[in-house]
């Protein structure tokens, strides 16, 4: 039962540490001395080895990213010598190791005299379900002390459409100038100046109303729509989201779903945009740092030695026969005369006394 425990205690033990690799070991090697096509290439071999090893896995990108980074900074440094094929062989190098870094291929086509495109932002716009159809030619009107219905009036005519008053619309004596304007400038401004806003019906027809938050809830159209958000938690945009949006008409109905981490904002087209513009400058990925990490081992040695310390002497004897020749350090018996004391000397141990310590410790 005993050897039996013992076995099953030890075939737990050693299932239970994790063998690396050759190949991965040998690619720590490599890694250390800076080696990184070598170390590249051994961890490649251990992750074909064993797949599902994360830790190969996560060495094999380590040392990709520290390879791609490396013939970068050569490149640069060859680029700024006017070595230009040179540079080209090590910036191809640093592109193999990290095909998806935008930034080496710009440098690249800068090296080689081409002009690099610059992303531009998508353009966010949501398009309104009804347009005007009207003919955009610019218009000559100038009003002086004209009715405010009759320049609305003066406006639709030309521009070939309908426009209806909201029963609160109040008429007074304006004077405005709409020269060299198209029809929707113009309708702006006047709308502006007379504090005023319009929404558009059909295809042929506006309606006027007082520029007024009951009137702007009544009229305006409104748009839904749902963002999902990938670095940063709904719930934690709602409030700060919504005092942005807030305006004199109305407040925005934000709605946050905490399990899909979306947003749902409900609002007038503007504001859904300005939203969107907001969301999108929020919602980035925070900045990675990539720790090249080296454990080792930490050898510490202490010593102290304090007293005596005797030499010892060692007194040989052996038997060799009686026609035995002499040797070299050995002495026969019958050659030594006993009688005499001057044939005797005498030797004492050498004694040190030792103060000695000592802690050294590798880091």
């Amino acid at each position: 039962m005993k050897k039996t425990a013992v076995i099953i205690i030890l075939i737990m033990t050693f299932s239970g540490c994790t063998v690396l690799s050759r190949s991965y070991k040998l690619g720590t090697e490599a890694s250390v001395n800076k080696n990184w096509d070598e170390a590249v290439e051994h961890y490649e071999r251990a992750v074909l080895e064993d797949p599902e090893n994360s830790v190969y896995r996560l060495a094999l990108l380590r040392a990709k990213i520290a390879a791609s980074l490396f013939y970068l900074q050569e490149a640069r440094k060859l680029a700024a010598q006017q070595k230009k094929e040179d540079a080209l062989a090590a910036y191809e190098k640093a592109l193999a190791y990290d095909p998806a870094n935008r930034a080496i291929a710009d440098e690249v086509r800068l090296l080689m005299g081409e002009e690099v495109e610059e992303e531009k932002p998508e353009e966010i716009s949501i398009e309104p379900p009804v347009k005007l159809k009207i003919k955009e030619k610019a218009m000559n009107l100038k009003f002086v002390n004209a009715s405010l219905r009759s320049i609305f009036q003066a406006l639709a005519k030309t521009a070939q459409i309908n426009i209806i008053f909201d029963n609160q619309f109040r008429d007074a004596p304006f004077t405005i100038d709409l020269v060299d304007m198209t029809f929707e400038q113009a309708l702006n401004n006047l709308c502006l100046a007379s504090k005023n806003f319009y929404s558009v019906v059909d295809e042929k027809t506006v309606i006027v109303a007082p520029d007024q938050p009951v009137k702007r809830v009544q009229y305006e159209l409104n748009a839904i729509k749902t963002f999902y958000l990938s670095n940063i938690k709904a719930q934690e945009v709602q409030g700060p989201l919504r005092q942005m949006l807030r305006t004199q008409f109305q407040v925005p109905n934000i709605i946050v779903d905490n399990n899909l981490n979306t947003v749902t904002i409900r609002a007038a087209p503007y504001i859904v945009e300005l939203a969107e513009r907001i969301l999108r400058s929020w919602d980035k990925p925070k900045g990675e740092v990539v720790i090249d990490l080296e454990i080792m081992e930490v050898s510490r040695t202490r010593l102290r030695q304090l007293g005596l310390d005797f030499e010892q002497f060692i007194v040989g004897l052996r038997y060799s026969g009686v026609e035995a020749a002499a040797d070299s350090g050995w002495l026969n018996l019958r050659d030594i005369d006993f009688t005499k004391s001057e044939n005797y000397q005498l030797t004492l141990p050498t004694a040190l006394i030792q103060f000695l310590e000592q802690d050294a410790d590798t880091k």
